[in-house]
């Protein structure tokens, strides 16, 4: 695909698809045309818990620190995260945060490694992988901060998805995968799908996914390996 051609379907939440849209200009260039249609839009829900009462706080994305802060939870406590993102986002809350660089399985070798008896808090959305809380050998309850409610394709997406040029679609969870299969069984065109893990992987061959698509898996779970393996379904 030459990048004069090159479509790129973000399906993520607005505020991270726009992010990561800003990331693929600077790094991409302006050939590519990027649209932007999410899938899911983020429902921030009061946090019920007394967080006063919690050792640490486990983030596995940023939606909940913004929960958190909604919540006017206090400031200072520690806050293991899954990422750098979420971990900023923590900083920023005026938390002490730390960050796992990586899946779930590495955010829970940084809270057991920390050796915290507990209670610890995590604060998640209505959808969770991994059983963070039932993996950690300490006293870790749960907050459910924000609901991801699915929403449609925009027309325009559902445009492209007709059209006949083909299209690079990275998915960044499970649960998106799922989303975007349901709503898409056919399509005229061929899906350059590139996954953030192999979880995600499953999820697409586990759904009624068209025959006419490639999947691509980025090397590492992260916005930057899925930048490089954008660029390779560009420049092949």
């Amino acid at each position: 695909m030459s990048q004069e051609r090159a479509l790129i379907l973000l399906t993520r939440p607005r505020m991270q698809s726009e992010r990561f849209a800003q990331m693929c200009r600077e790094e991409l260039g302006a050939g590519p045309q990027i649209i932007i249609s999410p899938l899911l839009k983020i429902e921030i829900l009061p946090i019920e818990q007394d967080v006063s009462k919690y050792q640490a706080l486990i983030f596995t994305s940023e939606n909940g620190v913004r929960a958190y802060v909604k919540s006017q939870g206090q400031a200072g406590l520690p806050a293991y995260c899954v990422g750098g993102r979420t971990a900023k986002a923590a900083t920023d809350a005026g938390l002490k945060a730390y960050s796992a660089d990586g899946s779930a399985d590495e955010l829970v070798a940084l809270v057991q490694g920390a050796g915290l008896n507990g209670p610890i808090l995590h604060i998640r959305g209505e959808y969770t992988r991994g059983n963070i809380a039932q993996r950690i050998d300490a006293q870790v309850d749960e907050a459910v901060a924000y609901r991801q409610a699915p929403v449609d394709l925009t027309h325009e997406a559902q445009s492209v998805l007709q059209g006949g040029r083909a299209v690079i679609l990275p998915l960044f969870s499970p649960r998106t995968a799922q989303l975007f299969f349901k709503l898409v069984t056919n399509s005229n065109v061929q899906l350059q799908v590139v996954a953030i893990s192999e979880a995600v992987k499953e999820a697409i061959l586990g759904s009624n996914s068209p025959e006419n698509m490639i999947i691509t898996v980025a090397d590492t779970p992260d916005a930057v390996a899925m930048l490089r393996a954008i660029n390779g379904c560009i420049v092949t």
